[in-house]
């Protein structure tokens, strides 16, 4: 389960790569969240840093109504990202062979 904290630089994360994420690392790594509101993507228990990713570019990439508080927005990015992947849609050949068995099948 992926995990969306607020980046507020008041916790160490730990990277992918094993390194230590301090605040200071962090803002050096990703100046950007000095001046805008970012959120950290980690795991359940909120120890791996796997993305720093500015608040306003993800609402607008995943269609986030901007009436919604920073707290309702970052619960719903949490919620659409743990969303279970949709059924893929049948391929062609599956289709043909679905109807291929339900006319051997009507045909006894």
């Amino acid at each position: 389960m992926i995990k969306i904290e607020k980046f507020e630089g008041n916790k160490t994360y730990m990277y992918p790569n094993g390194a230590l994420a301090t605040a200071e690392t962090i803002k050096k790594d990703f100046p950007a969240v000095e001046t805008f509101t970012h959120i950290i993507e980690t795991d359940e228990a909120g120890q791996v840093c796997f993305a720093v990713q500015n608040l306003a570019a993800v609402r607008s990439q995943m269609g986030i109504d901007p009436a919604l508080s920073e707290a309702e927005a970052i619960s719903k990015i949490e919620e659409l990202r743990n969303a279970p992947a949709p059924e893929p849609d049948p391929t062609a050949e599956e289709r043909i062979a679905a109807a291929l068995e339900y006319q051997n099948l009507v045909n006894i």
